[in-house]
């Protein structure tokens, strides 16, 4: 394999193994027999787990930013509140496939691992930031993209976190809409 081909594996089944196992109890023995690699080969490709795990985050970040987008431009200028907001939640429900390695990335942040917390903030900017400057630059709602952008992080973050805790089934028509009457 290439460096960079045997990297990205590397880092799909650290991604794989932490969202199944969660972070702390996966070791880099671990990734290296699921890899089928010698622990020296990984160490050649990432000299500790941080760096596995901030690589994890960024492309994390990276998946949910460009699906948000993606969302964003799908619903453009010329969409009703409603078709918006019906747009954004279902993206929303999409992104949650990918919630357990979400919530395993932020709990090691905000639990002690320095270096991951300050990539996540610097990231989080970046993301909102992002939203930010689509909302503005292709939705109707460009006065208000600021706020807009903050919210749809914290949807996400809270839709991720009760989504896991699977006590009940996310109403996300019944969202749609509340958010649609509240913002005619």
């Amino acid at each position: 394999m290439k460096p960079n081909n045997m990297k990205e594996t590397i880092l799909a089944t650290s991604t794989k193994l932490m969202a199944k196992k969660g972070i702390k109890n996966t070791s880099l023995a671990d990734i290296a027999k699921e890899v089928g690699i010698s622990k020296g080969t990984l160490y050649y490709h990432y000299s500790s787990k941080d760096d596995i795990i901030c690589d994890m985050a960024e492309m994390h970040l990276k998946v949910i930013t460009n699906a948000l987008i993606e969302c964003l431009q799908n619903a453009g200028f010329h969409s009703t509140t409603e078709e918006f907001i019906s747009v954004v939640l279902n993206k929303i429900a999409d992104i949650e496939n990918h919630g357990r390695i979400h919530m395993y990335l932020i709990c090691e942040a905000i639990t002690g691992n320095e270096v991951l917390k300050e990539r996540f903030k610097i990231k989080y900017i970046e993301w909102r930031k992002a939203l930010e400057l689509e909302i503005k630059n292709g939705t109707r709602f460009k006065d208000d993209s600021y706020p807009i952008s903050f919210l749809m992080i914290s949807i996400v973050d809270g839709l991720v976190v009760q989504s896991l805790l699977k006590t009940e089934k996310l109403p996300y028509g019944e969202i749609s809409r509340f958010l649609i009457d509240k913002l005619k």
